[in-house]
């Protein structure tokens, strides 16, 4: 499996982990429309994310501008029904769905400068060169020459 799907995969999991453990604290708390509101904005937040990362090799390729302004389009409507549920429904927290459609930033956030597991560790071990190597890998246009200067 590549780099990239592995950290698809863990941000999915760390926002819907987020996610249950503000839903429990707001059930703890009695609050039931903003655990409501919590889940849905986090689920719909997860399927953005998804779509994102699903688009986002098309526009690294420099595909064409309509495709990808219908993507952009797609995002919004699908961030957008979350939203106007929670307007419309009383049962649903709105403040709480605007945070659960937060949450993946937050997880994205968290991996990336909180968490230990994400820091490389201090010196320049086997383990880092090794994961500097595979920046190429990822097709994000980064050229090799780009790359050995890091190295050095």
């Amino acid at each position: 499996m590549s780099d990239y799907l592995t950290l698809q995969r863990t941000l999915i999991k760390k926002t819907l982990f987020f996610a249950l453990a503000a839903a429990c604290i707001c059930l703890a708390l009695n609050q039931k429309a903003a655990a409501k509101g919590i889940a849905l904005g986090s689920v719909f937040s997860v399927a953005d994310f998804k779509l994102m990362a699903l688009l986002l090799p098309r526009r690294l390729i420099g595909q064409r501008r309509s495709s990808v302004f219908f993507g952009l389009v797609c995002r919004f409507v699908l961030l957008s029904i979350p939203l106007i549920l929670a307007i419309k429904l009383p049962s649903i927290n709105f403040a709480a769905t605007v945070g659960g459609l937060l949450l993946t930033k937050a997880a994205v956030f968290y991996h990336f400068f909180l968490s230990k597991s994400s820091t490389p560790s201090a010196g320049h071990s086997k383990q880092n060169s090794s994961s500097q190597g595979n920046v190429e890998n990822l097709g994000c246009g980064v050229s090799s020459a780009m790359v050995e200067q890091e190295r050095s």
